[in-house]
């Protein structure tokens, strides 16, 4: 259950982009690189963490977005969708448990590092990259239903936005200040597979950069047709 409960409330804080975020939540619970005395309440905890300067803005602010951002958004997610959690998600929750460590992205930096880089060196997508992106895991804006959100860019017709970690979504949320009502995790697999299945032609973009015409070279477009032919080979 406390497993659950865990992955629960990281879905949940998938959807802040303020940096401090992720510091002010686990905080709260108790869970993070310096856990407090198990008996201390949420405020003398939030008070420790401004204390030792883990994190840059004051014991008021953390409190407000504690208490007026995340629970209501605690709340609300209570009477979603909710996506399935898997072996793995709870392998992973476990280790995070056992280790009262603060969660951070999914994967390991190693494993989105790879990823990255290796998007960042292409020009074209080639077969080894293209099956990382596959079998890992990636984050977007989803639906009620947990299904990625198409969005629509100028003539290019419609494209799902994933990011391969959540630091890279965080940012792009941050510079867009874009206010997605739910963030979902699946297999890039899953991704093209339901890009496929649209009757709109649907583009995957992966990485997509915050800056129009900057950053380009760390993003990766499938366009439609080399979508259908991924989902093909799926």
């Amino acid at each position: 259950m406390r497993e659950i409960v865990l992955l629960r409330l990281h879905g949940v804080l998938a959807q802040f982009s303020k940096p401090e975020m992720p510091a002010i939540v686990w905080a709260a619970y108790n869970l993070g690189v310096a856990p407090a005395d198990e008996e201390s309440g949420v405020v003398q905890r939030l008070e420790q963490l401004v204390g030792e300067g883990r994190v840059g803005c004051s014991f008021r602010t953390c409190t407000r977005r504690f208490y007026e951002k995340f629970l209501p958004a605690v709340e609300k997610s209570l009477s979603a969708t909710q996506a399935a959690i898997t072996d793995e998600d709870l392998d992973w929750a476990s280790r995070w448990l056992t280790g009262n460590i603060r969660p951070g992205a999914r994967k390991s930096a190693a494993a989105s590092d790879r990823l990255s880089t290796a998007i960042r060196r292409l020009r074209e997508p080639v077969g080894p990259v293209l099956k990382m992106f596959l079998d890992d895991t990636v984050l977007g804006p989803a639906s009620g239903d947990d299904v990625p959100l198409a969005a629509k860019l100028g003539p290019g017709g419609e494209w799902f936005c994933v990011f391969t970690d959540e630091g890279l979504l965080a940012r792009y949320r941050e510079a867009t200040g874009a206010a997605w009502p739910q963030i979902g995790r699946w297999t890039g697999r899953d991704v093209v597979r339901t890009a496929a299945g649209r009757i709109f032609p649907t583009g995957v973009l992966i990485n997509p950069s915050p800056a129009l015409g900057a950053g380009i070279e760390a993003t990766l477009p499938l366009e439609p047709d080399q979508i259908a032919r991924l989902a093909r080979e799926c």
